[in-house]
């Protein structure tokens, strides 16, 4: 009767064993953890159709905090190193940056993948960047595409050429924001304040934060760069 019980115990033990010496081996190198591959990296980004647009009611919502939304997801650290845009970013501030996975994209030639910086103690700030990389996951360029915060707004839509058509406005506040703040407060209107058309796929290897902290610059002298 011993026999019963001791081959399959000791046959599920030695499995478990191997499984779990398999596994381990296939996870570590050396003690290490093993490096995550560029489609591991897509892995984290919900897949998404283009075109893509951010519309200025969508993201007003957002940050007069009427737009309920889940816990936004991070992505870990380990995946930072295929974004290398996010440590020049970094210089920018000093408030850490807390990428969050937005959508992923695919054409015939290129991957991109849209995700907001998560800079700032503000949930309701936003500062979504498109990373692009050619079919072998190396990066190709990196923009500012849409976003928002007290003093602007910026709207995009993103073409299935990875085409972008970019819009800027100041935001007018009902009461004095820094007088009141945002509790209780709402937006007036927005006023117009430049607008951009590029191609994601060229230029832009450092990521322009400084919009959000500069709206001056958003005047006629330097319309046509909503950045």
């Amino acid at each position: 009767m011993k026999s019963i019980f001791l081959i399959p115990v000791f046959f599920f033990a030695f499995a478990g064993f191997t499984l779990s010496t398999a596994q381990n081996a296939k996870n570590t190198n050396n003690g290490t953890p093993a490096e995550p591959t560029f489609q591991d990296f897509l892995a984290q980004f919900p897949k998404a159709s283009l075109p893509f647009s951010f519309q200025a009611e969508e993201l007003q919502a957002q940050l007069e905090k009427r737009a309920s939304a889940p816990k936004a997801k991070r992505l870990s650290w380990e995946y930072f190193q295929f974004l290398p845009t996010l440590e020049e970013s970094a210089r920018f501030s000093r408030m850490p940056v807390y990428p969050e996975p937005v959508a992923s994209f695919e054409t015939p030639e290129y991957y991109a993948v849209l995700y907001n910086t998560g800079r700032g103690l503000t949930k309701n700030f936003k500062s979504y960047h498109v990373a692009i990389f050619d079919k072998q996951g190396n990066h190709i360029a990196t923009h500012f595409v849409a976003g928002v915060n007290t003093t602007t707004l910026t709207t995009a839509t993103i073409d299935e050429t990875l085409h972008a058509k970019v819009q800027a406005f100041e935001i007018n506040w009902s009461k004095d924001l820094q007088a009141n703040g945002l509790d209780g407060n709402s937006i007036l209107n927005l006023t117009p304040a430049g607008r951009q058309s590029f191609e994601l796929t060229s230029g832009g290897m450092v990521e322009q934060v400084n919009w959000s902290y500069k709206p001056s610059s958003l005047t006629a002298s330097t319309k046509g760069d909503a950045k």
